[in-house]
């Protein structure tokens, strides 16, 4: 039996889940969704990128974020807690795999390397910022690496 939530949750994708149940709600990693009804070791709720699509998915596949909720009952709306930061690089490296898949066709071998290697960085350091372990002044430091390694790669 579906059990609602008394306050929406944010959950983001950790695995793709090609959604192969009824009513299954496909997942890519790294997509956020909003939990709000839970079924012993399955959540169902929808795509913050796409509010039509509803679905089921396994709670294995998720990992539940911080949040503030907006609103109230079935308008509420979750919005991650996240560093901006962190966003940030998780939209630019969707949008750079695009480029390096194209790099990689064109057999533009050192700039796909290139990329390659500032992607990584930036996956790196995006998880070092999401452990919550760093010093401060290490914390700010890596933060403009990071920003510099962007603006690299938007150019």
């Amino acid at each position: 039996m579906w059990i609602p939530l008394k306050t929406p949750k944010l959950g983001v994708a950790v695995y793709n889940w090609k959604g192969d149940v009824k009513s299954g709600l496909p997942l890519e990693i790294g997509e956020t969704v909003q939990i709000l009804e839970e079924n012993g070791g399955w959540f169902r709720g929808f795509s913050t990128k796409n509010r039509s699509a509803w679905g089921i998915f396994p709670c294995c596949v998720v990992t539940i974020r911080p949040c503030t909720i907006k609103g109230s009952g079935l308008s509420a709306v979750a919005e991650l807690k996240d560093d901006p930061l962190v966003r940030e690089i998780a939209c630019v490296l969707r949008e750079w795999a695009r480029l390096w898949k194209k790099l990689y066709v064109e057999r533009e071998t050192y700039r796909f390397s290139a990329v390659a290697k500032v992607m990584r960085e930036l996956l790196s350091g995006r998880r070092a910022l999401l452990t919550g372990t760093l010093t401060q002044d290490q914390t700010r430091a890596l933060r403009l690496k990071l920003v510099a390694k962007l603006d690299w790669g938007n150019r």
